[in-house]
């Protein structure tokens, strides 16, 4: 066999094995690909899941109103009692108990940032209830995570309420009989920094 045909012979099988490589990484490339599509449908599927079993009983989703923001002093209506969403002002309010009612255009921007709103109504003797809902800040609110704020507002709403007490979260409400700090907490601690902006 000459040089040449074994030169000839040499070149062809590196040519094989270039492809042969090159056609491996290619499929790895389809494998990893196709991998990762699969690991993103599971987190999504996970989610999905863990969202729809943390849901609470007496939980409620409400039409979103919107987000425009609108300067102070605006009249604000709402298809919705007590609203949850909607226009509302450039500020929020401080967080823990409000001793005068603080006005929806308020606390609709908190919920924005993802706070909750507990909301209360009273006849006429309200300490019972007002001491229950300080009772609950004081030794169950804490700080989160992300902020390190506490991100819950309670207030008296002098409008139309199905219960005595409300829980709302951005597009949410659970109306509650009493004061029952259990829900009360676990409604913090699903729906802390879950509004449709992030912020302290």
């Amino acid at each position: 066999m000459s040089n040449k045909d074994r030169l000839t012979r040499n070149t062809r099988r590196e040519q094989r094995r270039s492809e042969l490589q090159r056609s491996s990484r290619t499929w790895n490339l389809i494998l990893l690909g196709s991998l990762g599509v699969a690991v993103v449908l599971v987190v999504v599927f996970l989610v999905a899941m863990v969202t729809r079993v943390n849901t609470l009983p007496g939980e409620v989703a409400i039409a979103d109103e919107g987000r425009a923001i609108v300067p102070e002093g605006t009249t604000l209506t709402f298809r919705h009692e007590p609203p949850s969403s909607g226009s509302h002002y450039g500020v929020g309010v401080e967080s823990g108990f409000a001793e005068t009612p603080i006005d929806p255009g308020y606390y609709l921007n908190n919920l924005s940032r993802g706070w909750v709103v507990y909301l209360y109504t009273c006849d006429s003797d309200c300490a019972e209830i007002e001491a229950q809902l300080r009772e609950f800040y004081k030794t169950s609110i804490t700080p989160d995570p992300l902020y390190g704020v506490r991100k819950a507002v309670i207030t008296r709403y002098l409008g139309e309420m199905s219960a005595p007490v409300m829980a709302l979260a951005w597009g949410n409400e659970m109306p509650l009989d009493s004061v029952d700090g259990g829900r009360l907490l676990q409604w913090y601690q699903r729906f802390v920094n879950r509004g449709p902006i992030s912020g302290p």
